[in-house]
């Protein structure tokens, strides 16, 4: 603020940034309130209780598919974040930048359930290909190779994140000076040294963004997955499966909860250590842009 802002108006933004934050989190403030009932949803009597956290491990379809869960955030994060990096770099360098942020962002314009159905159909195509290419050649090295498993699904959650992580490297790169690469490589430094010593520690927290955004995208994520994973269960097809048919047990919900806390607490995290730093810079900057008095 400074001298002329209207400090009410001020204050009215902020209260209408907080109600546009607690209606998006509503739905998950609910489920956590509902995980520390006793008596579970829909219940008329409310009772506190940390039960169902402490019943967690004791369910044996869910752990294994928080494992499956975990295992593809790991795989997906692994590969998309890099990738999205590189292709954040070719954008900055290339002069034609039309095509490339296309080429990128075109997945976000399919519906998921079309690019599901059309990578399960090439999937399934490519396989029955390969099945013959080895009944051809008498083997069966090629029969699996693409069919419904681990690899499908993590090739789908691949092209459902890149894009997201792209656009925050992106953001975060878009502060960053390509002369301060000329000068690391005038001083010696090949393209490798000037990119860890003095590119990625600027652009540091858009990519520890990304991949915090890639983790949760790949947990959230249900329509590609289900198409594409084969044999093994994940969090949300799990979740799923029990509100369509059973209903979410007291352990789901507080999985659920926990899985909703750990984001919110990675989240704020890297915004707050991103918003220090960023103030931190911002009072050197300052510093060094006064006049030294004689």
């Amino acid at each position: 603020m400074d001298d002329y802002a209207n400090p009410w108006l001020h204050r009215l933004k902020w209260a209408y940034l907080l109600l546009v934050v607690l209606t998006l989190m509503a739905p998950v403030l609910y489920v956590m309130w509902i995980s520390f009932n006793a008596n579970g949803f829909g219940a008329n009597a409310y009772d506190f209780t940390w039960k169902w956290y402490g019943l967690i491990l004791s369910d044996a379809q869910l752990i294994g598919a928080l494992r499956w869960t975990l295992a593809l955030a790991l795989v997906v994060t692994a590969i998309t974040v890099p990738m999205a990096l590189v292709a954040a770099k070719h954008y900055k360098a290339t002069r034609n930048k039309l095509f490339p942020v296309f080429l990128l962002l075109a997945p976000l314009f399919v519906p998921p359930d079309i690019l599901g159905s059309a990578l399960l159909v090439s999937f399934k195509n490519a396989n029955l290909a390969f099945v013959w290419l080895g009944d051809r050649l008498g083997t069966e090295a090629f029969d699996a190779w693409f069919r419904l498993s681990f690899l499908t699904a993590v090739i789908g959650l691949v092209i459902y994140t890149m894009p997201y992580a792209f656009v925050v490297i992106l953001i975060t790169m878009g502060r960053y000076r390509a002369e301060q690469t000329e000068a690391a490589r005038a001083c010696g430094a090949n393209g490798w040294r000037a990119f860890r010593d003095i590119e990625f520690p600027q652009i540091r927290p858009g990519v520890l963004s990304a991949c915090a955004f890639t983790v949760i995208l790949v947990f959230n994520e249900y329509t590609r997955t289900s198409l594409l994973k084969g044999g093994f269960d994940t969090f949300t097809t799990v979740l799923i499966s029990q509100m369509l048919n059973t209903g979410m047990s007291g352990q789901s919900y507080a999985m659920s909860a926990m899985v909703s806390f750990v984001a919110i607490a990675v989240i704020g995290t890297i915004i707050l250590v991103t918003l220090i730093r960023s103030e931190a810079l911002a009072r050197e900057a300052r510093a060094k842009a006064e006049p030294v008095m004689s």
